[in-house]
């Protein structure tokens, strides 16, 4: 977003022969680039929810539409809580980064005006007692200032929300204990001779 500044004057002038006129005129204008703005980061997941076990593929694409290069660019990715990198799965606008982590965080290539850098990995959900996986990325990136010279940036993408599905059948099931029941048969007498037939 550009925000332009100029300066207006308004004036009068006063003549030899005591004409008086009104007088405007502008400045030349200079803009002040919002890079918050102009840096779009975006993140995404194949998947809005996903098992322990499992591997969820997430995308961010930053894209330059300030008029300055971008350089000496960091990509790094908080750990989540409840998920694992998946060694080898980082890709760079298409190009497999195997050697790259996410987690350590690793350089991307400068972008000029117009440019657009596309990072992908993978995530494995971990058995934890998290119920979301819940991250971010973040980026940092120098611009060339024609006033304050380098001056570098960091700002994080939105938060990407995964729910955690937990395997129910391999949950502990409850124990149960195999208790035997004896009855005891009582026989009470109600004859009040004693001449009772039963055994008791």
């Amino acid at each position: 977003m550009l925000i332009p500044n100029r300066l207006n004057v308004t004036y009068s002038t006063v003549m030899p022969d005591g004409k008086r006129f009104l007088q405007n005129r502008e400045s030349n204008t200079v803009s002040t680039e919002v890079l918050t703005d102009s840096v779009l980061k975006t993140i995404g997941c194949d998947k809005t929810t996903v098992r322990i076990g499992e591997n969820a593929c997430n995308t961010v694409t930053v894209t330059n539409r300030s008029s300055t290069k971008l350089f000496r660019n960091f990509f790094k990715v908080p750990k989540p809580d409840g998920a694992t990198y998946v060694a080898g799965s980082v890709k760079i606008n298409g190009i497999a980064q195997p050697a790259y982590d996410p987690f350590t965080g690793f350089v991307l290539p400068d972008l000029n005006p117009g440019e657009t850098a596309v990072v992908e990995y993978e995530l494995k959900a971990e058995d934890s007692a998290a119920e979301t996986l819940d991250h971010c990325a973040t980026l940092r990136y120098t611009v060339n200032d024609p006033v304050r010279g380098y001056v570098e940036y960091t700002e994080n993408t939105e938060s990407l929300l995964l729910n955690v599905i937990r395997d129910q059948s391999n949950a502990q099931k409850p124990a149960y204990k195999t208790v035997t029941v004896y009855e005891k048969i009582v026989c009470v007498c109600c004859c009040p001779c004693s001449f009772c037939d039963c055994d008791c």
